[in-house]
């Protein structure tokens, strides 16, 4: 019988500021903007929760260190590209099933809280568009 519960990995609402945006004011004098990072990772709960230890588990502190290392970029045109990137990173681990991620600004339109883009991927789906 197979097992369909899954696990889910999340780092919630991180802000992080990086040099981002299309548009040339995006790019004037090295700006930076602040952005909200999500990610979800879906893992197999089979066998998850059995004698844990920092081998058997889905550490969120490995995402969380790429993450900030953004901050050290160079300019990015678009959102979409760090999404790519940070699916990369939340399938490193092998476990990773699936994931959902995404990247918002909170300070581009006064009328939105935020705007952003948002991708859930399988592996396969990662795998076969992607690596």
């Amino acid at each position: 019988m197979k097992n369909n519960s899954l696990v889910r990995i999340i780092i919630k609402d991180m802000i992080i500021n990086v040099r981002i945006g299309l548009h040339d004011h995006e790019k004037e004098n090295d700006r930076s903007q602040r952005i909200i990072v999500n990610a979800e990772l879906f893992a197999d709960t089979q066998g998850y929760l059995d004698n844990p230890t920092r081998d058997t588990i889905i550490d969120y502190d490995d995402i969380y260190q790429e993450i900030k290392k953004w901050a050290n970029n160079g300019h990015t045109e678009l959102i979409e590209t760090y999404l790519k990137g940070l699916l990369g990173v939340c399938f490193k681990n092998e476990k990773v099933q699936e994931a959902r991620v995404s990247i918002a600004k909170p300070d581009i339109f006064e009328e939105a809280e935020r705007v952003g883009v948002e991708v859930h991927m399988t592996r396969q789906e990662f795998k076969d568009s992607y690596a």
